[in-house]
Protein backbone atom coordinates (compact mmCIF):
# COMPACT_ATOMS: atom_id res chain seq x y z
CA UNK A 1 0.00 0.00 0.00
CA UNK A 2 2.90 1.95 0.93
CA UNK A 3 4.60 1.59 -2.35
CA UNK A 4 1.16 2.33 -4.39
CA UNK A 5 0.75 5.60 -2.53
CA UNK A 6 4.37 6.99 -3.30
CA UNK A 7 4.65 5.75 -6.62
CA UNK A 8 1.35 8.05 -7.08
CA UNK A 9 3.10 10.99 -5.20
CA UNK A 10 6.51 9.97 -7.26
CA UNK A 11 3.90 10.47 -10.66
CA UNK A 12 2.21 13.76 -9.33
CA UNK A 13 5.30 15.62 -7.93
CA UNK A 14 8.63 15.43 -10.37
CA UNK A 15 6.53 16.51 -13.55
CA UNK A 16 5.33 19.82 -11.51
CA UNK A 17 6.73 23.05 -10.87
CA UNK A 18 6.98 25.85 -8.50
CA UNK A 19 4.03 28.23 -8.10
CA UNK A 20 3.82 31.89 -6.40
CA UNK A 21 5.07 31.83 -2.79
CA UNK A 22 7.77 29.09 -3.72
CA UNK A 23 9.57 31.84 -5.40
CA UNK A 24 9.45 34.41 -2.43
CA UNK A 25 11.36 31.43 -0.53
CA UNK A 26 14.08 30.92 -2.74
CA UNK A 27 14.48 34.74 -3.32
CA UNK A 28 14.81 35.35 0.19
CA UNK A 29 16.93 32.50 0.76
CA UNK A 30 19.37 33.44 -2.08
CA UNK A 31 19.11 37.23 -0.98
CA UNK A 32 19.57 36.55 2.71
CA UNK A 33 21.94 33.84 3.20
CA UNK A 34 21.58 30.74 6.12
CA UNK A 35 21.68 32.39 9.79
CA UNK A 36 20.07 32.38 12.25
CA UNK A 37 18.12 35.76 11.10
CA UNK A 38 17.03 34.07 8.05
CA UNK A 39 15.68 30.82 9.91
CA UNK A 40 14.08 33.33 12.36
CA UNK A 41 12.25 35.48 9.77
CA UNK A 42 8.56 34.92 9.86
CA UNK A 43 6.90 34.14 6.34
CA UNK A 44 3.22 35.09 6.17
CA UNK A 45 2.87 34.55 9.80
CA UNK A 46 4.12 31.32 10.07
CA UNK A 47 7.85 30.66 12.21
CA UNK A 48 9.21 28.00 9.91
CA UNK A 49 13.05 27.75 10.27
CA UNK A 50 13.06 23.84 9.17
CA UNK A 51 11.27 24.40 5.69
CA UNK A 52 13.22 27.63 5.60
CA UNK A 53 16.42 25.23 5.59
CA UNK A 54 14.79 23.47 3.22
CA UNK A 55 14.31 26.34 0.80
CA UNK A 56 17.72 27.28 1.24
CA UNK A 57 19.15 23.97 -0.19
CA UNK A 58 16.95 23.52 -2.94
CA UNK A 59 18.32 26.97 -4.02
CA UNK A 60 22.06 26.74 -3.10
CA UNK A 61 22.97 25.61 -6.60
CA UNK A 62 21.63 29.45 -7.06
CA UNK A 63 19.19 28.17 -9.40
CA UNK A 64 15.30 26.86 -8.89
CA UNK A 65 15.61 23.02 -8.82
CA UNK A 66 12.49 21.27 -9.16
CA UNK A 67 14.05 18.43 -8.99
CA UNK A 68 15.77 18.38 -5.29
CA UNK A 69 12.51 20.45 -4.16
CA UNK A 70 10.01 17.11 -5.17
CA UNK A 71 12.66 14.96 -4.04
CA UNK A 72 13.15 16.14 -0.64
CA UNK A 73 8.84 16.59 -0.40
CA UNK A 74 8.87 12.87 -1.50
CA UNK A 75 10.96 11.74 0.73
CA UNK A 76 9.23 13.31 3.72
CA UNK A 77 6.22 11.64 2.32
CA UNK A 78 7.22 8.17 2.71
CA UNK A 79 9.05 8.65 5.69
CA UNK A 80 5.54 9.79 7.31
CA UNK A 81 3.58 6.95 5.87
CA UNK A 82 6.24 4.30 7.01
CA UNK A 83 5.55 6.24 10.25
CA UNK A 84 1.95 6.23 10.18
CA UNK A 85 2.52 2.54 9.95
CA UNK A 86 4.38 2.08 12.63
CA UNK A 87 2.23 4.47 14.86
CA UNK A 88 -1.12 1.78 14.15
CA UNK A 89 1.46 -1.01 14.83
CA UNK A 90 2.43 0.75 18.19
CA UNK A 91 -0.92 1.41 19.50
CA UNK A 92 -2.86 -1.62 18.00
CA UNK A 93 -0.18 -3.87 17.17
CA UNK A 94 0.21 -6.21 14.44
CA UNK A 95 -3.28 -7.05 12.84
CA UNK A 96 -5.51 -6.67 9.73
CA UNK A 97 -7.67 -3.78 10.89
CA UNK A 98 -4.63 -1.30 11.06
CA UNK A 99 -5.02 -1.40 6.83
CA UNK A 100 -7.78 0.23 7.29
CA UNK A 101 -6.62 3.76 8.95
CA UNK A 102 -3.35 3.06 6.93
CA UNK A 103 -5.44 3.19 3.68
CA UNK A 104 -7.20 6.55 4.63
CA UNK A 105 -4.28 8.39 5.45
CA UNK A 106 -2.45 7.33 2.37
CA UNK A 107 -5.04 7.65 -0.22
CA UNK A 108 -7.63 10.02 0.40
CA UNK A 109 -7.40 13.06 -1.61
CA UNK A 110 -7.13 16.01 1.70
CA UNK A 111 -3.28 15.32 1.72
CA UNK A 112 -2.21 16.04 -1.88
CA UNK A 113 -2.65 19.79 -2.39
CA UNK A 114 -0.40 20.29 0.29
CA UNK A 115 2.02 18.51 -0.86
CA UNK A 116 1.98 20.19 -4.60
CA UNK A 117 2.31 23.49 -3.61
CA UNK A 118 5.96 23.08 -2.14
CA UNK A 119 5.90 26.52 0.31
CA UNK A 120 2.60 24.63 1.60
CA UNK A 121 4.41 21.43 1.62
CA UNK A 122 7.64 22.81 3.71
CA UNK A 123 5.63 23.55 7.23
CA UNK A 124 2.62 20.54 6.39
CA UNK A 125 4.93 17.62 4.64
CA UNK A 126 7.20 17.22 8.30
CA UNK A 127 4.40 17.66 10.43
CA UNK A 128 3.10 14.65 9.19
CA UNK A 129 5.76 13.02 9.82
CA UNK A 130 5.75 14.67 13.45
CA UNK A 131 2.22 13.69 14.26
CA UNK A 132 3.23 10.02 13.48
CA UNK A 133 6.14 10.14 15.38
CA UNK A 134 4.82 11.93 18.57
CA UNK A 135 1.30 9.74 19.24
CA UNK A 136 3.55 6.35 18.67
CA UNK A 137 6.16 8.21 21.44
CA UNK A 138 3.58 9.43 23.40
CA UNK A 139 1.80 6.20 24.05
CA UNK A 140 4.87 3.83 24.52
CA UNK A 141 5.38 6.76 27.32
CA UNK A 142 1.99 6.28 29.01
CA UNK A 143 2.16 2.45 29.34
CA UNK A 144 5.57 2.62 30.92
CA UNK A 145 6.25 6.23 31.86
CA UNK A 146 9.89 6.03 30.79
CA UNK A 147 11.69 8.79 30.70
CA UNK A 148 13.07 8.11 27.35
CA UNK A 149 10.06 7.79 25.79
CA UNK A 150 9.17 11.16 27.47
CA UNK A 151 12.13 13.21 26.11
CA UNK A 152 11.35 11.59 22.44
CA UNK A 153 7.98 13.07 22.52
CA UNK A 154 8.71 16.18 23.00
CA UNK A 155 11.77 16.28 20.87
CA UNK A 156 8.97 15.56 18.08
CA UNK A 157 7.04 18.27 19.56
CA UNK A 158 9.70 20.70 18.85
CA UNK A 159 10.79 19.35 15.62
CA UNK A 160 7.30 20.19 14.78
CA UNK A 161 7.21 23.31 16.33
CA UNK A 162 10.29 24.35 14.20
CA UNK A 163 8.32 23.93 11.11
CA UNK A 164 4.36 24.56 12.14
CA UNK A 165 3.03 26.50 14.25
CA UNK A 166 -0.24 23.58 14.27
CA UNK A 167 2.19 21.53 16.02
CA UNK A 168 1.10 23.42 19.54
CA UNK A 169 -2.16 20.89 18.42
CA UNK A 170 -0.27 18.19 19.30
CA UNK A 171 -0.29 19.05 22.77
CA UNK A 172 -4.29 18.47 23.36
CA UNK A 173 -4.61 15.53 21.49
CA UNK A 174 -1.78 13.64 23.59
CA UNK A 175 -4.13 15.27 26.71
CA UNK A 176 -6.79 13.75 25.33
CA UNK A 177 -5.50 10.17 24.75
CA UNK A 178 -3.84 10.18 28.12
CA UNK A 179 -6.86 11.43 29.83
CA UNK A 180 -9.59 9.19 27.32
CA UNK A 181 -7.64 6.08 27.42
CA UNK A 182 -4.83 5.78 30.20
CA UNK A 183 -7.20 6.95 32.77
CA UNK A 184 -10.87 5.85 34.13
CA UNK A 185 -13.90 7.29 36.22
CA UNK A 186 -15.32 10.53 36.12
CA UNK A 187 -13.36 13.40 34.65
CA UNK A 188 -12.29 15.49 37.79
CA UNK A 189 -11.10 11.32 38.68
CA UNK A 190 -9.19 11.36 35.40
CA UNK A 191 -7.42 13.94 36.02
CA UNK A 192 -6.03 13.61 39.27
CA UNK A 193 -4.93 10.24 37.95
CA UNK A 194 -2.94 11.73 35.30
CA UNK A 195 -1.38 14.52 37.16
CA UNK A 196 -0.86 12.12 39.49
CA UNK A 197 0.66 9.70 37.75
CA UNK A 198 1.87 11.74 34.50
CA UNK A 199 2.93 15.13 35.98
CA UNK A 200 6.67 15.64 33.66
CA UNK A 201 5.12 15.34 31.25
CA UNK A 202 2.66 17.95 31.95
CA UNK A 203 5.25 20.29 33.35
CA UNK A 204 7.27 19.92 29.87
CA UNK A 205 3.96 20.32 27.77
CA UNK A 206 3.36 23.74 29.91
CA UNK A 207 6.81 24.74 29.10
CA UNK A 208 6.57 24.23 25.59
CA UNK A 209 3.79 25.51 25.21
CA UNK A 210 4.49 28.73 27.08
CA UNK A 211 8.45 28.86 25.35
CA UNK A 212 7.15 29.01 21.83
CA UNK A 213 3.98 31.59 22.20
CA UNK A 214 6.77 33.59 23.64
CA UNK A 215 8.79 33.56 21.20
CA UNK A 216 5.97 33.51 18.29
CA UNK A 217 4.49 36.39 19.93
CA UNK A 218 7.67 38.33 19.76
CA UNK A 219 8.91 37.65 16.19
CA UNK A 220 5.37 37.57 14.45
CA UNK A 221 2.92 40.20 14.04
CA UNK A 222 -0.63 38.30 15.19
CA UNK A 223 -2.03 36.85 12.80
CA UNK A 224 -5.74 37.70 13.77
CA UNK A 225 -7.82 38.83 11.75
CA UNK A 226 -11.38 38.74 12.37
CA UNK A 227 -14.17 38.93 9.60
CA UNK A 228 -16.83 40.56 9.18
CA UNK A 229 -20.26 39.29 10.05
CA UNK A 230 -22.01 36.07 8.66
CA UNK A 231 -18.58 34.81 7.64
CA UNK A 232 -18.53 32.16 10.20
CA UNK A 233 -21.81 30.26 9.07
CA UNK A 234 -20.27 30.45 5.17
CA UNK A 235 -16.73 29.26 6.49
CA UNK A 236 -18.68 26.34 8.44
CA UNK A 237 -20.40 25.36 5.08
CA UNK A 238 -17.45 25.50 2.76
CA UNK A 239 -14.70 23.77 5.73
CA UNK A 240 -17.01 21.67 7.76
CA UNK A 241 -19.76 20.74 5.77
CA UNK A 242 -18.60 20.47 2.29
CA UNK A 243 -14.98 19.70 1.43
CA UNK A 244 -14.30 17.86 5.29
CA UNK A 245 -17.15 15.38 4.58
CA UNK A 246 -16.35 15.07 1.07
CA UNK A 247 -12.78 14.72 1.02
CA UNK A 248 -12.89 12.08 4.34
CA UNK A 249 -15.21 9.36 1.96
CA UNK A 250 -12.93 9.68 -1.00
CA UNK A 251 -14.30 13.04 -2.48
CA UNK A 252 -14.27 15.82 -3.45
CA UNK A 253 -14.75 13.78 -7.06
CA UNK A 254 -14.93 17.74 -8.69
CA UNK A 255 -12.23 20.61 -8.69
CA UNK A 256 -12.75 24.18 -9.17
CA UNK A 257 -9.63 25.05 -10.65
CA UNK A 258 -10.58 28.89 -11.51
CA UNK A 259 -7.41 29.87 -9.83
CA UNK A 260 -5.06 27.34 -11.37
CA UNK A 261 -3.42 25.36 -10.27
CA UNK A 262 -4.73 26.08 -6.71
CA UNK A 263 -7.74 23.55 -7.23
CA UNK A 264 -10.70 24.13 -4.65
CA UNK A 265 -13.17 21.44 -3.42
CA UNK A 266 -16.07 21.42 -6.07
CA UNK A 267 -18.34 18.37 -4.68
CA UNK A 268 -21.73 18.14 -6.46
CA UNK A 269 -24.21 18.56 -3.83
CA UNK A 270 -25.59 14.99 -3.59
CA UNK A 271 -22.02 13.67 -3.22
CA UNK A 272 -22.14 16.17 0.04
CA UNK A 273 -25.16 14.31 0.90
CA UNK A 274 -24.20 10.45 0.48
CA UNK A 275 -20.27 11.51 2.15
CA UNK A 276 -22.35 12.72 5.22
CA UNK A 277 -25.27 9.67 5.31
CA UNK A 278 -22.16 7.69 4.69
CA UNK A 279 -20.36 8.84 7.70
CA UNK A 280 -23.14 9.17 10.37
CA UNK A 281 -24.07 5.13 8.85
CA UNK A 282 -20.29 4.40 9.96
CA UNK A 283 -20.51 6.15 13.27
CA UNK A 284 -23.95 4.69 14.58
CA UNK A 285 -22.93 1.35 13.11
CA UNK A 286 -19.31 1.27 15.37
CA UNK A 287 -21.44 2.63 18.56
CA UNK A 288 -24.12 -0.29 18.29
CA UNK A 289 -21.43 -3.11 18.01
CA UNK A 290 -18.48 -1.92 20.14
CA UNK A 291 -18.12 -0.01 23.14
CA UNK A 292 -16.35 3.83 23.97
CA UNK A 293 -16.13 4.76 20.19
CA UNK A 294 -17.63 7.93 20.44
CA UNK A 295 -14.60 9.23 22.43
CA UNK A 296 -12.42 8.84 19.05
CA UNK A 297 -15.16 10.90 17.16
CA UNK A 298 -14.83 13.72 20.17
CA UNK A 299 -11.04 13.74 19.25
CA UNK A 300 -11.54 14.07 15.76
CA UNK A 301 -14.78 16.36 15.88
CA UNK A 302 -12.64 18.58 17.91
CA UNK A 303 -9.44 18.62 15.98
CA UNK A 304 -11.57 19.86 13.00
CA UNK A 305 -13.26 22.23 15.08
CA UNK A 306 -9.74 24.08 16.29
CA UNK A 307 -8.93 23.55 12.59
CA UNK A 308 -11.66 25.80 11.78
CA UNK A 309 -11.24 28.39 14.15
CA UNK A 310 -7.72 28.93 13.23
CA UNK A 311 -8.64 29.34 9.70
CA UNK A 312 -11.51 31.77 10.62
CA UNK A 313 -9.43 33.91 12.97
CA UNK A 314 -6.48 34.52 10.45
CA UNK A 315 -6.93 34.28 6.69
CA UNK A 316 -10.75 34.50 5.62
CA UNK A 317 -11.38 37.92 7.12
CA UNK A 318 -9.24 38.35 4.06
CA UNK A 319 -9.37 35.94 1.20
CA UNK A 320 -13.09 35.19 2.73
CA UNK A 321 -15.22 31.90 3.21
CA UNK A 322 -14.05 30.20 -0.21
CA UNK A 323 -11.20 29.17 1.45
CA UNK A 324 -12.77 26.27 3.90
CA UNK A 325 -12.63 24.41 0.14
CA UNK A 326 -8.82 24.20 0.07
CA UNK A 327 -7.76 21.21 1.67
CA UNK A 328 -4.19 22.79 2.48
CA UNK A 329 -6.14 23.76 5.94
CA UNK A 330 -7.52 20.31 6.19
CA UNK A 331 -4.63 18.07 5.80
CA UNK A 332 -3.33 17.43 9.59
CA UNK A 333 -6.99 16.51 10.13
CA UNK A 334 -6.58 13.28 8.08
CA UNK A 335 -3.69 12.35 9.89
CA UNK A 336 -5.98 12.74 13.24
CA UNK A 337 -8.66 10.79 11.13
CA UNK A 338 -5.93 7.72 10.94
CA UNK A 339 -5.78 7.58 14.66
CA UNK A 340 -9.40 8.14 15.44
CA UNK A 341 -10.50 5.58 13.30
CA UNK A 342 -7.91 3.09 15.16
CA UNK A 343 -9.12 4.04 18.88
CA UNK A 344 -12.50 3.56 17.35
CA UNK A 345 -12.33 0.05 15.74
CA UNK A 346 -9.36 -1.35 17.76
CA UNK A 347 -8.22 -1.67 21.19
CA UNK A 348 -5.22 0.40 21.87
CA UNK A 349 -2.71 -1.73 23.76
CA UNK A 350 -1.79 -0.91 27.27
CA UNK A 351 -4.55 1.34 28.23
CA UNK A 352 -6.74 1.77 30.80
CA UNK A 353 -9.80 1.93 28.79
CA UNK A 354 -9.98 1.36 24.88
CA UNK A 355 -12.69 0.27 22.36
CA UNK A 356 -13.91 -3.36 22.60
CA UNK A 357 -16.51 -5.33 21.18
CA UNK A 358 -19.88 -5.09 22.75
CA UNK A 359 -21.30 -7.90 25.07
CA UNK A 360 -24.37 -7.97 23.44
CA UNK A 361 -24.18 -5.44 20.56
CA UNK A 362 -27.44 -2.92 19.55
CA UNK A 363 -26.96 -4.36 15.89
CA UNK A 364 -26.57 -8.13 14.92
CA UNK A 365 -25.36 -8.85 11.62
CA UNK A 366 -25.55 -11.87 9.78
CA UNK A 367 -23.75 -10.76 6.49
CA UNK A 368 -20.65 -12.99 5.54
CA UNK A 369 -19.35 -10.51 3.28
CA UNK A 370 -17.07 -8.41 5.02
CA UNK A 371 -18.29 -5.39 3.67
CA UNK A 372 -16.62 -2.53 6.02
CA UNK A 373 -13.33 -3.89 4.28
CA UNK A 374 -15.03 -2.97 0.90
CA UNK A 375 -16.07 0.21 2.15
CA UNK A 376 -12.57 1.40 3.26
CA UNK A 377 -10.96 -0.02 -0.54
CA UNK A 378 -13.99 1.83 -2.25
CA UNK A 379 -13.30 4.90 -0.30
CA UNK A 380 -9.75 4.69 -1.21
CA UNK A 381 -10.40 4.23 -4.85
CA UNK A 382 -12.18 6.80 -4.92
CA UNK A 383 -9.47 9.01 -3.10
CA UNK A 384 -6.99 7.61 -5.74
CA UNK A 385 -9.58 8.94 -8.57
CA UNK A 386 -10.00 12.51 -7.03
CA UNK A 387 -5.80 12.40 -6.21
CA UNK A 388 -5.30 11.99 -9.81
CA UNK A 389 -8.32 14.36 -11.02
CA UNK A 390 -6.22 17.16 -8.67
CA UNK A 391 -3.15 16.35 -9.89
CA UNK A 392 -3.65 16.64 -13.72
CA UNK A 393 -4.60 20.38 -13.08
CA UNK A 394 -0.98 20.94 -11.45
CA UNK A 395 0.07 19.19 -14.58
CA UNK A 396 -1.75 20.65 -17.38
CA UNK A 397 -2.81 24.07 -16.11
CA UNK A 398 0.57 26.03 -14.34
CA UNK A 399 0.66 29.22 -16.11
CA UNK A 400 3.37 29.72 -13.99
CA UNK A 401 4.98 26.64 -15.15
CA UNK A 402 4.96 27.51 -19.01
CA UNK A 403 5.95 31.16 -18.15
CA UNK A 404 8.95 29.85 -16.08
CA UNK A 405 10.06 27.42 -19.00
CA UNK A 406 9.20 30.22 -21.79
CA UNK A 407 11.98 32.22 -19.83
CA UNK A 408 14.68 29.56 -19.56
CA UNK A 409 14.09 28.25 -23.25
CA UNK A 410 14.44 32.18 -24.50
CA UNK A 411 17.24 33.01 -22.14
CA UNK A 412 19.38 30.15 -22.37
CA UNK A 413 22.56 30.63 -24.72
CA UNK A 414 22.14 33.78 -25.30
CA UNK A 415 25.23 35.07 -23.63
CA UNK A 416 24.68 38.47 -21.37
CA UNK A 417 20.87 39.56 -22.10
CA UNK A 418 19.60 42.96 -20.58
CA UNK A 419 16.40 42.65 -19.22
CA UNK A 420 13.70 45.35 -18.16
CA UNK A 421 12.63 44.87 -14.37
CA UNK A 422 8.84 44.64 -15.13
CA UNK A 423 6.65 42.81 -13.01
CA UNK A 424 5.86 39.01 -13.78
CA UNK A 425 2.10 37.96 -14.87
CA UNK A 426 -0.29 37.76 -11.90
CA UNK A 427 -0.44 34.07 -12.30
CA UNK A 428 2.89 33.87 -11.84
CA UNK A 429 3.23 35.83 -8.59
CA UNK A 430 0.52 38.69 -7.72
CA UNK A 431 1.01 41.98 -7.34
CA UNK A 432 0.45 41.94 -3.31
CA UNK A 433 3.52 40.28 -3.12
CA UNK A 434 5.52 42.98 -4.64
CA UNK A 435 8.78 43.31 -4.56
CA UNK A 436 8.78 39.37 -5.09
CA UNK A 437 6.89 39.88 -8.53
CA UNK A 438 9.52 41.61 -10.22
CA UNK A 439 11.19 39.87 -12.92
CA UNK A 440 14.70 40.59 -11.23
CA UNK A 441 13.26 38.44 -8.11
CA UNK A 442 12.57 35.35 -10.08
CA UNK A 443 14.53 35.13 -13.37
CA UNK A 444 18.01 34.50 -11.74
CA UNK A 445 16.40 31.63 -10.21
CA UNK A 446 16.11 30.42 -13.92
CA UNK A 447 18.60 31.10 -15.76
CA UNK A 448 22.17 33.11 -14.66
CA UNK A 449 22.78 34.87 -17.88
CA UNK A 450 19.98 38.20 -17.39
CA UNK A 451 20.96 41.52 -15.64
CA UNK A 452 18.41 44.01 -14.57
CA UNK A 453 19.96 47.73 -15.99
CA UNK A 454 18.25 51.04 -15.34
CA UNK A 455 19.95 51.68 -18.93
CA UNK A 456 20.97 50.02 -21.91
CA UNK A 457 21.40 49.73 -25.45
CA UNK A 458 20.19 46.60 -25.96
CA UNK A 459 16.88 46.33 -23.53
CA UNK A 460 14.83 42.99 -23.58
CA UNK A 461 11.42 42.53 -22.18
CA UNK A 462 9.43 39.34 -21.08
CA UNK A 463 6.16 39.08 -22.64
CA UNK A 464 3.23 37.53 -21.24
CA UNK A 465 3.94 34.25 -21.62
CA UNK A 466 7.73 34.97 -20.69
CA UNK A 467 9.07 34.58 -24.13
CA UNK A 468 11.91 37.29 -24.34
CA UNK A 469 11.33 39.87 -26.81
CA UNK A 470 12.86 43.49 -28.02
CA UNK A 471 12.05 46.16 -25.83
CA UNK A 472 9.67 49.09 -27.44
CA UNK A 473 8.05 52.05 -25.71
CA UNK A 474 3.99 52.83 -26.02
CA UNK A 475 4.58 56.66 -25.94
CA UNK A 476 2.89 58.84 -23.74
CA UNK A 477 4.72 61.92 -23.90
CA UNK A 478 7.76 62.21 -26.57
CA UNK A 479 9.70 65.67 -27.51
CA UNK A 480 9.81 67.55 -31.02
CA UNK A 481 11.97 67.52 -33.48
CA UNK A 482 15.37 68.98 -32.42
CA UNK A 483 16.53 72.67 -33.37
CA UNK A 484 19.44 71.27 -35.43
CA UNK A 485 17.96 70.11 -39.02
CA UNK A 486 21.15 67.75 -39.58
CA UNK A 487 21.17 66.33 -36.30
CA UNK A 488 18.23 66.97 -33.98
CA UNK A 489 19.16 67.47 -30.49
CA UNK A 490 22.56 67.64 -30.60
CA UNK A 491 24.73 67.62 -27.07
CA UNK A 492 28.77 67.96 -27.45
CA UNK A 493 31.13 66.71 -24.99
CA UNK A 494 30.80 68.84 -21.68
CA UNK A 495 27.99 70.31 -22.36
CA UNK A 496 24.25 70.07 -20.88
CA UNK A 497 21.46 70.26 -22.80
CA UNK A 498 17.60 69.86 -21.74
CA UNK A 499 14.90 68.74 -23.96
CA UNK A 500 11.56 69.64 -23.36
CA UNK A 501 8.78 67.24 -23.93
CA UNK A 502 5.31 67.48 -24.87
CA UNK A 503 3.25 66.98 -21.92
CA UNK A 504 4.29 66.09 -18.39
CA UNK A 505 3.63 62.67 -17.37
CA UNK A 506 2.01 61.66 -14.09
CA UNK A 507 4.17 60.12 -11.09
CA UNK A 508 5.00 56.94 -12.04
CA UNK A 509 7.65 54.01 -13.17
CA UNK A 510 8.41 54.71 -16.75
CA UNK A 511 10.85 53.61 -19.47
CA UNK A 512 12.27 56.66 -22.01
CA UNK A 513 13.43 55.01 -25.31
CA UNK A 514 15.94 57.73 -26.96
CA UNK A 515 17.11 57.29 -30.83
CA UNK A 516 20.86 58.69 -31.37
CA UNK A 517 23.33 58.65 -33.27
CA UNK A 518 27.09 58.95 -31.35
CA UNK A 519 30.53 60.10 -32.96
CA UNK A 520 31.92 57.20 -30.99
CA UNK A 521 31.88 55.59 -27.43
CA UNK A 522 31.47 56.94 -23.83
CA UNK A 523 29.52 57.70 -20.63
CA UNK A 524 26.15 59.87 -20.65
CA UNK A 525 24.32 61.04 -17.85
CA UNK A 526 20.38 60.91 -18.01
CA UNK A 527 18.03 63.22 -16.34
CA UNK A 528 14.07 63.06 -15.83
CA UNK A 529 12.01 62.43 -13.11
CA UNK A 530 13.34 61.58 -10.00
CA UNK A 531 16.50 60.09 -11.19
CA UNK A 532 20.45 60.71 -12.45
CA UNK A 533 20.63 57.70 -14.43
CA UNK A 534 24.28 57.09 -15.57
CA UNK A 535 24.47 55.41 -18.74
CA UNK A 536 26.50 54.71 -22.27
CA UNK A 537 26.44 55.24 -25.78
CA UNK A 538 27.90 53.21 -28.57
CA UNK A 539 29.24 54.62 -31.63
CA UNK A 540 26.90 55.27 -34.60
CA UNK A 541 23.42 54.47 -35.14
CA UNK A 542 21.53 53.28 -31.33
CA UNK A 543 18.65 52.92 -28.69
CA UNK A 544 18.74 53.73 -25.89
CA UNK A 545 16.43 52.80 -23.18
CA UNK A 546 16.81 54.72 -19.88
CA UNK A 547 14.30 53.50 -16.67
CA UNK A 548 12.80 57.00 -14.57
CA UNK A 549 10.25 57.70 -11.91
CA UNK A 550 8.20 60.02 -11.14
CA UNK A 551 6.94 63.15 -13.73
CA UNK A 552 8.89 63.69 -16.15
CA UNK A 553 8.51 66.84 -18.85
CA UNK A 554 11.57 67.27 -19.69
CA UNK A 555 15.11 65.40 -20.19
CA UNK A 556 18.39 66.32 -19.57
CA UNK A 557 21.38 64.82 -21.15
CA UNK A 558 24.95 65.52 -19.92
CA UNK A 559 28.55 63.98 -18.87
CA UNK A 560 29.24 63.67 -22.44
CA UNK A 561 32.74 63.12 -22.87
CA UNK A 562 34.74 65.67 -24.51
CA UNK A 563 35.81 65.05 -27.95
CA UNK A 564 32.52 63.29 -28.75
CA UNK A 565 28.99 64.17 -30.23
CA UNK A 566 25.47 63.02 -29.45
CA UNK A 567 22.55 63.90 -31.73
CA UNK A 568 19.35 62.89 -30.04
CA UNK A 569 16.48 62.27 -33.03
CA UNK A 570 13.47 61.10 -30.43
CA UNK A 571 12.75 60.92 -26.90
CA UNK A 572 9.75 59.00 -26.09
CA UNK A 573 8.74 58.17 -21.96
CA UNK A 574 5.94 55.43 -21.78
CA UNK A 575 5.32 51.78 -20.69
CA UNK A 576 7.43 48.74 -22.12
CA UNK A 577 6.17 46.60 -24.72
CA UNK A 578 7.37 43.58 -26.05
CA UNK A 579 8.59 43.97 -29.88
CA UNK A 580 10.02 41.42 -31.99
CA UNK A 581 11.66 38.50 -31.62
CA UNK A 582 14.94 37.70 -30.43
Amino acid sequence: MIALQLGLRAWALFPSWFYSDDYRLMTQARDQGFGRAYLGEPFDGHLLPLGRAIAFLVQSSGRADWTTAASVTWTLQALASVLCLVMLVVLFGVRWGILVPLGLYLFLAVTVPASMWWAASLSQQPFQVVFFATVASWVTYLRGRSPWWLCATFVAVALGLSTYEKALLLLPVMAFVMLAYFAAGTPLARARACLSSYWPSLVLAALVAVGYLVVYAALVESPVRLPGPGVAGRLADTMLGTALPSGLTGGPWRWSADNPPVARADPPDWTVHASWVLIVLVVLWLFARRSRTLRAWALLAGYAASAYLLLFSSRVAAFGAGLGLEYRYLTDVVLVLSLCVGLATMPLRGAVESSAPRTDPLVRSHLRTPWPAVVVALVCASGIVSTVRYVAVWHDDNPGDAWAHSVMDGLRGQGEVDLADTSVPEAVMPAFAAPYNRASAIVPLLVDNARFPEASNRLTVLDGDGVPRAASVQAVAQSSRGPDDGCGWRIDGGASVRVPLDTTTFDYDWWMRIGYLASGDGPLTVVAGDDDVDARVVAGLGTLFVHVTGEVGAVTFTGLAPGTTLCVDQVQVGSLEPGGYL
